[in-house]
């Protein structure tokens, strides 16, 4: 990459203002959510996966519902900076363990960017307690051109506090529905892939953000219905924007409904002309490529 740094902040930090928090539309009755939500707030992280077990799910019309989480990914993507290719290329894969005397499987979720000028890695492990993922430890390096910088964030959901592991400072975790730099992206394409394949255009979903010391909410505004032209075929996507982005940036995702929101396309753009784009080149679920969106064939 030409300059990694924009890169690299450009993809996982969306933005620093903070806005009003707005939650995805509800799967169950309104009052069942909200005491779910209430135990799951107050209680320890026991209790919680308890909490979380016993509500039901169940949709509005009263149909049970059980909820849906993202198979095991992974997808590459040709990165592009300022209209010019950069022999980039960007992994995000989403992977589950399940560990030995543990109550809920291990998932990790890692983002990467390789090029002849520097390298990136951002890695999310968390599990998941009813529809939402916790997380457990977040990892930043980025190396090359520019500042290297290195991020370890280890989040403890007994002590209630997000410890540096590089610095030693630690911070209250104020929400147990936290998210971190990157998990936030696996939480979005969890909420919509429970909403169905038919989102209402101007749905909002946001998200509080743990950023080290600070906390950013991000909020999503779900714009128009699109068709993408990509090297497996067409492929219908909603176009997500940042709606509280910086006044001088915008930041717009494709998520692919028929394929559990698989994101097809990123852009970022500023006024500074600092922008940067991910077009889907290869995709797999659970280990079987995709090889035809338009047939949704697979080998």
């Amino acid at each position: 990459m030409l300059h990694i740094k924009p890169v690299i902040t450009e993809v996982s930090d969306l933005g620093d203002q903070a806005g009003p928090r707005a939650a995805p539309q509800p799967l169950v009755a309104p009052w069942v959510r909200g005491l779910c939500s209430s135990l799951i707030r107050q209680a320890p992280v026991t209790l919680m996966i308890a909490a979380s077990l016993m509500c039901p799910t169940q949709s509005i019309a009263g149909e049970d519902r059980a909820l849906q989480r993202p198979q095991p990914f992974k997808v590459i993507y040709q990165a592009d900076y300022r209209g010019l290719p950069i022999s980039a290329r960007g992994i995000r894969e989403l992977s589950r363990q399940n560990l030995e005397g543990a109550e809920a499987s291990l998932y990790t979720l890692t983002s990467s960017a390789l090029s002849i000028f520097a390298k990136f890695t951002e890695q999310s492990d968390f599990i998941m307690v009813g529809d939402t993922a916790r997380p457990q430890f977040y990892r930043y390096d980025r190396t090359g051109l520019g500042r290297n910088k290195s991020i370890r964030l280890n989040f403890d959901w007994n002590q209630n506090q997000v410890t540096d592991l590089d610095s030693g400072e630690h911070w209250p975790l104020a929400d147990a529905q936290i998210s971190d730099r990157l998990l936030y992206q696996f939480q979005l394409q969890t909420d919509l892939l429970n909403q169905g394949a038919d989102i209402s255009l101007g749905t909002q979903l946001s998200y509080q953000i743990q950023d080290q010391n600070t906390l950013k909410d991000y909020i999503f505004s779900v714009k128009a219905k699109v068709t993408l032209q990509t090297p497996l075929g067409p492929v219908e996507t909603y176009e997500i924007v940042r709606s509280n982005d910086q006044e001088k940036r915008s930041t717009t995702l494709w998520l692919a409904p028929a394929f559990e929101y698989m994101l097809i396309r990123f852009e970022q753009a500023s006024s500074d002309g600092e922008n940067f784009s991910l077009a889907i080149e290869k995709a797999y679920l659970n280990e079987a490529p995709i090889l035809d969106f338009d047939t949704g064939a697979s080998s």
